[in-house]
């Protein structure tokens, strides 16, 4: 009897294990448009600030435009005042020196009352983290500083996690379960941890797969919640964790289901396996998020396999009001096809960057919630 027990107890320790290993396979919930409790259709309209070579638009503060550029101009952001449309000033100057930029990009924090905004370069993986109100102050004196990221992360997979250390995606980690290379979600990133000879390394040889390509999210937090997101930009999909310990609490899936087909191309000398999607699909591309809510984007552009698209953008984007919780609370269904917006500090309007046609710069259009 005493050896059964022992074996049971074994058994269930076991199974215990087992379970705690697997937290991340929590069964996904489904939901679909019906579900929303309310809808409804938005119309657009124009902002009289147009940029020529810009990517996209940002309100910031309820009065400042920024608009990420090409860098034609020699700088990489311009900024306006939303009610006069005049220019306010140039920043993030191109070049090589260090308080200029090879590459930047603008991605707010996801607060609609943040006063931070961050700067982003894919080259040199690293981000700069700037305060509006002191930019304004110090203007063409603001010192920028630069803060490399790991080789295993890719920027803009990140949030904010506390004063000392942002949370990141390891660019290992795979969305795909076929295509595992049994890795952790997250890693912590502190400001001061990585210098940039070897912000850029990682031993990729240890994996099976390069999943960079298919595994960018958008990520954000609220520590008073206690929770954390993080939002599929290449499917419609998002996952809610706890964020004091990053146990994974819910995984959704919805409301259009994308099948998305994930093809793995043969590895170049010395690389891996590249893991790229079959089609052009366009999930969750931006969130905004209030004390009782969260607003996310979905791009709803669902191609799949090789097609010829036309110059002129006919697809619609929505925006879904959820609870911090998951629960389906609005669904706005928009004229155009957006991917980037903001929203003011009262929660009246969308700002958003709309593209028309493929081979023209983007717009700047507003929505009345």
């Amino acid at each position: 009897n005493a050896l059964f027990m022992r074996r049971i107890l074994y058994f269930l320790l076991l199974v215990f294990l087992v379970s705690c290993k697997n937290s991340e396979n929590i069964e996904l919930s489904y939901f679909e448009l019906e579900d929303f409790p309310r809808t409804k259709y938005c119309t657009s309209k124009s902002i009289s600030i147009q940029v020529a070579n810009s990517l996209s638009y940002h309100v910031l503060h309820d009065s400042l435009v920024l608009v990420t550029t090409r860098g034609n101009g020699g700088y990489f952001v311009e900024m306006y005042n939303l009610n006069s449309k005049q220019k306010i000033m140039d920043f993030a100057q191109k070049g090589l020196n260090a308080n200029q930029f090879s590459h930047a990009r603008v991605v707010l924090d996801e607060t609609n009352v943040s006063s931070i905004f961050y700067l982003y370069n894919v080259i040199t993986n690293s981000i700069v983290e700037i305060n509006i109100d002191s930019l304004l102050k110090y203007e063409d004196s603001y010192s920028f500083k630069k803060i490399y990221f790991s080789g295993y992360t890719n920027v803009p997979s990140f949030c904010k996690y506390d004063e000392t250390r942002y949370l990141a995606q390891n660019k290992y980690y795979s969305i795909v379960k076929d295509l595992d290379n049994d890795v952790d979600r997250f890693l912590f990133v502190k400001k001061n941890e990585f210098d940039i000879t070897n912000s850029t390394y990682s031993k990729s040889w240890e994996y099976k797969y390069y999943l960079s390509n298919i595994n960018k999210v958008i990520m954000f937090s609220d520590s008073t919640k206690n929770r954390l997101w993080c939002v599929l930009d290449g499917e419609d999909r998002f996952d809610i964790y706890k964020r004091d310990d990053l146990s994974l609490l819910k995984s959704y899936s919805g409301p259009y289901h994308y099948d998305v087909e994930y093809v793995v191309g043969e590895a170049g000398r010395g690389s891996l396996p590249l893991v790229v999607r079959n089609g052009v699909y366009s999930g969750y591309s931006a969130a905004v998020t209030t004390d009782s809510c969260v607003y996310l984007l979905l791009g709803n552009q669902n191609y799949k396999g090789k097609r010829e698209l036309p110059d002129r953008v006919l697809d619609k984007s929505e925006i879904y009001k959820l609870s911090w919780e998951g629960e389906l609370l609005c669904r706005y269904i928009l004229d155009r096809y957006v991917y980037a917006f903001s929203m003011d500090s009262e929660g009246k309007y969308f700002y958003c960057t709309v593209k028309e046609n493929r081979q023209l710069d983007p717009k700047f259009v507003y929505y009345e919630l």
